[in-house]
């Protein structure tokens, strides 16, 4: 026997049924694919090259998506340390 079928708006209804019945049961693979999109955009966004002045030294054409994981990675390393430190 086959299925009974309402017409093209009763498969568009279990197409939708079937893809939130797949959020529902996997919501953390939701917010993931929507931070991974997020900083895809972030990236693409910060590849324009720019120069930075530190006192009398000057690094021109760099990329800002550089300045800013560099600025991330210090930002930990002193977290870190202060960490450490006040900890003991």
């Amino acid at each position: 026997m086959e299925p009974e079928h309402d017409g093209p708006a009763s498969e568009a209804t279990s197409g939708v049924g079937k893809w939130m019945g797949r959020i529902a049961r996997h919501p953390r693979g939701v917010a993931q694919g929507i931070g991974f999109a997020l900083l895809a955009i972030i990236v693409l966004q910060n590849f324009e090259p720019t120069s930075v002045d530190i006192l009398f030294w000057t690094v021109s054409e760099l990329p800002k998506l550089v300045l800013i994981f560099l600025a991330m990675i210090i930002g930990a390393l002193v977290w870190e340390i202060l960490r450490r430190t006040w900890l003991r």
